[in-house]
């Protein structure tokens, strides 16, 4: 199928009306679990065998593949258990049908057209799913409190768990902890030279954008230290911390940085 017949085959289906699956050919709908199945388990096989030669993705962040290149990606990836489709639509446009369906946080419109005598995905255009405003905010402070009891108790380990693998941690006074392991060590430094008591933050606002949520707010807290007969540091400043999505649909911490509103800071 060539790019402008795909082009014209999503323009008729914007004003194609949705068809009963009884009506979709079975061995279409066999061929689209088939292809589903393939992709969670990194089947490039199967996969090949159903996507056509002249094969597009569109996918998020304005992302433009070719079949050998997405082919190259699938032989990369590592397999995991098939996932049922949801919201699952079909339409039909001449000989060609689309099939849209969401996929964990993805939701997923590719078109199917015959080829040398078998059904075979022509395109593909993905989209991620926003995250419901409320409910993510909902987990980000459950988060937050979670994030904050740790701190007082002085569990490094506890803190670093709410990072993703590849987080940068920026804090005043220090180089950047890049990833799990070098967050996990940046506090158990800190926590070694101080107990934290009245811990506080609160989030200013957020902004939300597919995988992604920025949360902007202001903390506050009492740094004890534990060697020395040095006084309590009071304290308050601002952050920044970008959480992102998992796949389980939990949301983990991949940027984070801050800075101290007292003079010289700290």
């Amino acid at each position: 199928m060539s790019a402008r017949l795909l082009f014209l085959t999503t323009a008729i289906l914007a004003v194609t009306p949705l068809v009963a699956p009884a009506q979709v050919p079975a061995d279409l709908q066999a061929a689209a679990r088939t292809r589903i199945i393939a992709i969670a388990k990194a089947d490039s096989a199967t996969w090949d065998r159903l996507t056509s030669d002249s094969f597009t993705v569109f996918g998020v962040n304005n992302h433009v593949l070719t079949k050998a290149q997405r082919l190259a990606g699938l032989k990369q990836q590592t397999p995991i258990a098939p996932i049922t489709p949801s919201y699952e639509h079909w339409q039909r446009a001449g000989n060609a049908f689309a099939h849209r369906y969401q996929i964990g946080n993805l939701m997923i419109h590719e078109v199917w057209a015959k080829e040398r005598g078998a059904w075979r995905v022509a395109s593909i255009q993905v989209t991620v799913v926003e995250p419901d405003s409320a409910v993510a905010r909902h987990a980000i402070d459950n988060g937050n409190a979670a994030f904050l009891a740790a701190l007082q108790r002085g569990d490094a380990a506890d803190l670093a768990s709410h990072y993703t693998d590849d987080a940068v941690l920026m804090v005043p006074g220090m180089p950047a902890s890049v990833g799990r392991a070098g967050v996990t060590q940046g506090f158990t430094g800190f926590l070694t030279q101080f107990s934290i008591t009245n811990a506080r933050l609160a989030t200013a606002d957020v902004i939300i954008s597919g995988y992604y949520l920025i949360e902007r707010g202001a903390y506050s807290w009492t740094l004890h230290p534990k060697t020395g007969t040095g006084a309590d540091i009071v304290d308050n400043g601002k952050y920044l911390t970008v959480w992102e999505r998992q796949d389980d649909g939990s949301w983990k911490i991949s940027r984070d940085i801050s800075n101290s509103d007292r003079p010289g800071g700290m």
